[in-house]
C-alpha cells in the first residue's frame, strides 16, 4: 500500500511540473507590445519653415503600418497611412502653412504591428505668425482713433465700417462700407503696402487725377485680435470751429486701433456693389519702397 502510495505521489509531482512548464511557456507566448518615439514631442516654427521629426519605433510582432493624423485643436484635418516603412524609423517633413496657426497644431503618429497592437506620441507645435502674416491671414476693422492729446477716442463716424484686406503681392483694398466722408473716399484709390523691418507701415493711394500719396503708420503692436499703430495727422486746426475744448492743433498725434475679422466672400472694395470696384482713379501709381 505504502508502495502504491509512494508512485502515485511522484505521479502528482511530475504532473505538477509539467503544468508548471507549460504555464510558464504559454506565458512567454505573449505578444510584445509596439513602441513608438519622437525625436521631439513639442517645437515652435513659423509659418513658412520647414521642420523635420524623426519618428523611431519597434514592431516585434511586425510591422503594418504607420498612421499620421494632422489635428487643428484635437480635430483631424488629414490622415496620412504608410505601410512601406518597416525599417523602424521614418523622418517626417513638413511645411506649416499659416492656416495651421488658426489652433493648436499637433500630429498623431500611431505604429500598428500585425495583430492590431498599436502605440503612439503627439507632436504638438506652437505656430507663429510674421506681422506680415498677421496682416494678411485677417480683414481689419478699423476700430478706433485715440488722439493722443486726449486720450478720447476721436473716430469719424464715416470711417467706422472701414475695412481694409492687405494681400501677399503688397496690394490692399479697403471697403468703404455704407458711411462714406466728404472727400477722401470719393476720389482715392487704395494701392499697395510695406511694413519695413522698423515697424513701418507705407500705405498708398492715388488720386482720381494722379496724385500719390502715402500714409505712414508706426505699427506699435499686431496679434490674431488687434493691431494699434501710430500716426500723424495734419492740418487739423482748419476745422475748428471754437466750440471744440480742446482745440485741435496743426499737426496731431493719434493711435489707430484695428480689429481683426474673418477674411470672408462678401468683402467689397470701395462702396457698395460692384460697378465702382475699379476705385475713383481706376488706376493705381506703380511705387517703390526703398
Amino acid at each position: 500500500m505504502r508502495k502504491h502510495l509512494h508512485k502515485l505521489s511522484l505521479v502528482l509531482a511530475a504532473v505538477g511540473v509539467l503544468l508548471i512548464s507549460t504555464s510558464c511557456k504559454d506565458g512567454n507566448n505573449e505578444p510584445e507590445l509596439p513602441t513608438i518615439e519622437l525625436e521631439a514631442e513639442t517645437m515652435q516654427a513659423k509659418a513658412g519653415d520647414p521642420i523635420s521629426v524623426d519618428v523611431n519605433y519597434t514592431t516585434p510582432e511586425g510591422f503594418e503600418k504607420l498612421v499620421i493624423e494632422k489635428k487643428i485643436d484635437g480635430s483631424v484635418q488629414s490622415t496620412e497611412t504608410l505601410t512601406d516603412v518597416g525599417s523602424g524609423s521614418y523622418t517626417f517633413d513638413y511645411e506649416i502653412l499659416v492656416e495651421d496657426s488658426d489652433g493648436i497644431l499637433s500630429f498623431t503618429f500611431t505604429v500598428y504591428d500585425q495583430v492590431e497592437a498599436t502605440a503612439s506620441k503627439d507632436l504638438v507645435i506652437e505656430v507663429e505668425l510674421t506681422k506680415q502674416q498677421l496682416m494678411t491671414r485677417y480683414d481689419w476693422l478699423l476700430s478706433e482713433e485715440i488722439r493722443q492729446k486726449t486720450g478720447e477716442n476721436d473716430i469719424s463716424d464715416a470711417y467706422t465700417d472701414d475695412v481694409y484686406r492687405f494681400h501677399a503681392d503688397g496690394s490692399y483694398d479697403k471697403s468703404i462700407g455704407e458711411k462714406q466722408d466728404d472727400f477722401g473716399d470719393a476720389w482715392y484709390n487704395y494701392c499697395y503696402w510695406n511694413l519695413d523691418g522698423q515697424d513701418v507701415l507705407i500705405m498708398t493711394r492715388t488720386g482720381a487725377f494722379g496724385e500719390d500719396v502715402r500714409d505712414t503708420l508706426y505699427v506699435q503692436s499686431i496679434t490674431a485680435d488687434e493691431l494699434q499703430a501710430d500716426v500723424t495727422y495734419y492740418g487739423l486746426d482748419q476745422f475748428n470751429t471754437g466750440e471744440e475744448d480742446v482745440p485741435y492743433e496743426a499737426e496731431e498725434e493719434y493711435t489707430k486701433i484695428f480689429v481683426s475679422q474673418p477674411k470672408g466672400p462678401n468683402f467689397d472694395p470701395y462702396g457698395p456693389g460692384s460697378e465702382d470696384d475699379a476705385g475713383p482713379a481706376g488706376m493705381c501709381i506703380e511705387v517703390s519702397f526703398e
